[in-house]
């Protein structure tokens, strides 16, 4: 467990010529699973098109900064989902209280679906990508 960003994706961070220059948006900084950071940032990708290669990219800058246990890298697939689920969750509370449309939760709700589906269906290719990128750079530290 430890300090983590907790919503470390692309809209949150600040880029100047290929190089991160910030971060943004710390509404969900909190002590929790440093697993939780990788898998928060990967939840965004997994709902692109051909999500893959934008993981294994995400996770070789990754990488540089933090390592991972074989058993957190294991748990990502399913911290990936618990990330969407929360995120369902968060975004109905926000239609309920009106500060979001249903409209929005309702277009929110299939790519959440979306996003589920290829990680179950991709598990094992996923955390593959990341065990790879993860040994990678111990073996160049060597």
């Amino acid at each position: 467990m430890q300090l983590i960003h907790g919503d470390l994706h692309y809209d949150n961070v600040m880029v100047v010529e290929d190089t991160v220059s910030g971060l943004l948006d710390f509404e969900f900084c909190a002590y929790d699973w440093r697993a939780m950071e990788l898998a928060v940032a990967l939840s965004k990708y997994v709902g692109e098109d051909d999500p893959l290669p934008l993981c294994e990219r995400f996770v070789s800058g990754f990488a540089q900064h933090g390592q991972l246990t074989d058993a957190e890298i294991a748990a990502i697939p399913d911290l990936v989902n618990l990330r969407i689920f929360s995120n369902a969750v968060y975004f109905t509370g926000r239609a309920i209280a009106g500060e979001d449309s249903l409209e929005s939760l309702t277009s929110r709700a299939g790519s959440y679906a979306k996003r589920v589906r290829w990680v179950n269906a991709n598990r094992g290719a996923l955390v593959a990508v990341i065990r790879e990128k993860m040994a990678t750079l111990v073996e160049a530290r060597a």
